[in-house]
């Protein structure tokens, strides 16, 4: 997980960037990804928008400079929990687990993908890809970086149910047209003869395809878009020769439907 870890967009300074013009008057950046403020050190960013962190590192040196007297992190893989803990004098060194991602190893071939499902799993994809199939509806696969496209995945974001819905405010939306304009993000939608149905908000590099976030049209739930729409992910990232698909944090069942495999992630205090 290391490599996969350090490939991810999240420990980018580019990405990081985004979080520095957030932060409190009062505190301070260290290494670029950790921010100071009454003594306690965190890292840059809220976590429900970070999957994977940088490995905070942070020497006995620092924490006398900055008079630091607590360490906070999350989103941590078993690895970086390690290699923290060789770094630091502590008089106590709390690890708990957090949240999980799941992520999904792609064969060379998509046949071999669908045979690696369980039996359960592989009939149930193609249940619902039948579904989808017999609307007619030409379903293609688009990948997109354009203003019409970012739109259409706003407004499909709008108009979920429920805390999803609720979360592309303004300030969300003005987040994501700033990533989108980074390297390596981008939309895949899945178009058809009535519209896109759903899209896929995702950073792409040579070795892994990292989900962050989704849409669909709830009208045309009933079709499985947003199953169709990952299907088709999946068998262009394997045309590609790409070596992973990442669906980050959280344990929906439709990940682990897929094959996923889960990733667990520690918090680790430092005092």
């Amino acid at each position: 997980m290391k490599e996969h870890v350090n490939s991810s967009p999240f420990v980018q300074s580019e990405f990081l960037n985004l979080f520095t013009q957030n932060i409190s008057s009062n505190s301070v950046v260290i290494n670029d990804h950790l921010e100071l403020n009454g003594g306690v050190v965190t890292q840059l960013g809220d976590r429900n928008l970070i999957d994977y962190r940088p490995t905070p590192f942070i020497s006995n040196k620092d924490v006398e400079k900055f008079n630091i007297s607590k360490l906070q992190f999350d989103s941590l893989s078993y690895f970086q929990v390690v290699e923290i803990e060789k770094l630091l004098n502590y008089q106590s060194f709390k690890v708990t687990k957090s949240d999980v991602g799941v992520f999904l190893l792609l064969p060379d071939n998509y046949d071999d993908y669908v045979n690696n499902l369980s039996k359960k799993k592989r009939h149930e994809l193609r249940r619902k890809k039948r579904i989808f199939q017999d609307e007619n509806l030409d379903g293609t696969l688009v990948e997109s970086s354009s203003v019409e496209s970012f739109k259409i995945f706003i407004d499909q974001h709008k108009l979920s149910q429920g805390e999803k819905g609720d979360f592309m405010n303004q300030e969300m939306e003005n987040y994501f047209a700033q990533l989108l304009s980074l390297k390596g993000w981008k939309l895949y939608t899945l178009n058809s003869s009535i519209g896109v149905l759903s899209s896929a908000f995702v950073y792409e590099s040579q070795q892994g395809c990292y989900l962050y976030n989704s849409s669909k049209n709830p009208k045309f739930d009933k079709l499985n878009p947003g199953i169709v729409l990952v299907d088709l992910i999946i068998q262009h990232l394997i045309t590609k020769q790409i070596f992973y698909f990442d669906f980050l944090k959280g344990t929906e069942r439709y990940k682990y439907d897929f094959g996923g495999t889960s990733h667990q992630l520690y918090d680790v205090e430092i005092i």
